[in-house]
């Protein structure tokens, strides 16, 4: 649900060093305790907590960590703590591609066919550029993945994911035609760069970019039993409310794999201003945005984002995977770039950047937008489960009729996952106010003259009004007609459908059962779900109006077919 709507010329990301302050000075101790208190609820030894490096003019003018990197072993974040970026690492499989562009061993135009041959016909072509724009229309292999139970403790491979890729027989839509964040494609990026360099992208990316710019505690991890000296561990919260480990076990790459320090990443934010590896094109390709087929341009270039604060443009990009969060917000105005780099499930790293670049700009900002972040950290406000409940269930936008957010509970956790999109963890501000964990938006929910939660309000990018969906009754025996067992060959997965004490319930035999619902406002046999691998439920009928499949979307996973057994 993130919104960047703003834009950027490429040429801002070239900027000539003699253009700024001659000599960054390190931030005065007043406005250092200032970026202290941002993230000061997250100052504790005993909780997981993030590491910041403000850049300006190409040094470091604060760095500071804050919490615990390894909780077992009471070992404290620093500047130098290693950290998974998750998605932010799409950046530098993106210069992967550039550099074998520039060494003219492929083209961004290139049909992907060619170097994966592998991939169905889709009848028409996907180019590595659409790959990198995400316009393949491709599925996103991790709801693939999910909808065919594998939790993120799996140990998967690369195999594992490109065979599940390559059963795909159709798209979301066709190649060019939308933008739809997508990981199978810089997952394929990956294989790409294996198959045309002979080289994995772990060591290719080592041989050129990491080592030529003197990242030394930065690299592609591809293999889940190694050893990274100074790694944080990633943590959640679990339903006791305590914190657990919560790590992901898969070793397919591109798409994110990349761990990194602050300290490092400073060195390839200076290749932004004076490239030393790729040279000036490379730079300026990488913020070459997508162009939709119908002339109009995304806010996405190829691994990174446009954005803009108070006024000011932005480069930047997030990243979320198992219990680390993590973004790089990037001012070329400023020559100014704040990194954020959290080993706790619960942060938003990108409010809390932002925080930052509000701290050291001051003044040279527009105000913040109404309604402001919430202050402070995410988790400092605890609510009782049962005050949530009060608020739990679906609600429809009023301007996007079928577009429903839903709302559930994992013991004292609490989550909203919109039609067609990841579940999103939410913590509270207060009792009816909720922030999304990673997305710059924030909930507000509204009772009737009743006291019922009836209605919310989405604020991001503006507010949104969305009611909330009564659930109609359906008797055992009608639910009856959706029992059965469904098959999708695409995920060599099945689904069973009972009717529980008058509950339809759906199991999948490696995730556990989710309840479906059928939602007063939905559009034909559209049910909601109540677990995050699978939020919802379109069941289509056949000659005599019986059901005779079930379509099922997960995040950027959309209309898989489950056919129903006889």
């Amino acid at each position: 649900m993130t919104d960047y709507r703003h834009r950027i010329a490429c040429a801002a990301f070239v900027l000539c060093i003699a253009n700024a302050a001659a000599i960054a000075q390190p931030l005065a101790d007043s406005l250092a305790r200032r970026v202290d208190s941002v993230f000061a609820a997250m100052n504790h030894a005993d909780a997981p907590g993030c590491a910041v490096g403000i850049y300006r003019d190409d040094r470091i003018v604060y760095e500071h960590g804050y919490g615990g990197a390894d909780l077992e072993h009471a070992v404290a974040i620093t500047p130098r703590t290693v950290f998974d970026i998750g998605s932010m690492s799409k950046q530098f499989t993106a210069a992967c591609l550039l550099l074998l562009a520039q060494e003219g061993k492929l083209s961004l135009d290139d049909d992907v066919h060619r170097y994966l041959p592998e991939l169905p016909d889709y009848g028409a072509p996907i180019t590595i550029r659409n790959l990198l724009n995400h316009t393949s229309g491709l599925r996103d292999y991790l709801g693939l993945m999910a909808l065919s139970g594998h939790n993120i403790d799996d140990v998967t491979t690369p195999d594992d994911a490109l065979r599940m890729i390559v059963r795909q027989k159709g798209l979301d839509f066709p190649p060019g035609t939308q933008h739809q964040y997508c990981n199978t494609g810089y997952f394929l990026a990956s294989q790409i760069v294996m198959r045309v360099s002979g080289m994995s992208l772990r060591d290719y990316a080592a041989a050129h970019i990491f080592k030529p710019l003197g990242m030394e505690h930065t690299a592609y991890v591809d293999d889940h039993t190694a050893i990274v000296p100074d790694r944080a561990v990633g943590y959640s919260r679990g339903d006791d409310g305590a914190w657990h480990r919560d790590v992901s076990y898969w070793e397919q790459n591109g798409d994110g794999g990349v761990f990194t320090t602050v300290e490092d990443l400073l060195q390839w934010d200076r290749n932004f201003y004076n490239p030393r590896v790729g040279g000036a094109a490379m730079i300026a390709e990488l913020g070459r945005r997508g162009v939709l087929k119908n002339g109009d341009t995304l806010d996405y270039a190829e691994g990174l984002y446009y954005g803009k604060i108070g006024g000011l443009q932005t480069v930047e990009h997030s990243g979320s995977w198992g219990g680390y969060r993590s973004t790089i917000i990037r001012i070329p105005s400023e020559h100014l770039t704040v990194v954020a780099l959290s080993n706790r499930g619960e942060t938003n790293p990108d409010r809390l950047a932002r925080g930052v670049i509000r701290a050291v700009l001051g003044n040279r900002l527009a105000p913040a937008p109404v309604p402001a972040a919430p202050k402070g950290d995410a988790a400092a406000v605890h609510i009782a489960p049962a005050a949530f409940d009060a608020c739990a269930g679906g609600y429809e936008l009023a301007e996007m009729p079928g577009f429903v957010m839903t709302f559930t509970r994992n013991g004292e956790r609490f989550f909203v996952q919109a039609t067609g999109q990841d579940a999103v963890e939410i913590v509270p501000t207060s009792d009816s106010t909720f922030s999304l964990v990673g997305v710059q938006a924030w909930l507000t929910f509204h009772r009737d003259h009743s006291g019922r939660v009836s209605s919310l309000t989405l604020h991001q990018g503006g507010d949104h009004e969305a009611g909330r969906v009564v659930p109609k009754s359906m008797a055992a025996k009608e639910l009856a007609g959706y029992a059965g067992r469904y098959y999708s060959a695409e995920l060599d997965m099945t689904y069973t459908l009972s009717v529980e004490n008058g509950k339809l319930i759906a199991a999948n035999p490696r995730m556990g059962s989710v309840e479906l619902t059928p939602p007063q406002t939905a559009v034909g046999d559209r049910f909601a779900g109540n677990r995050w691998f699978l939020p919802s439920a379109e069941f289509e009928r056949g000659n005599g109006g019986k059901v005779k499949a079930m379509l099922v979307s997960l995040g950027r996973t959309n209309g898989m077919r489950f056919e129903r057994q006889k």
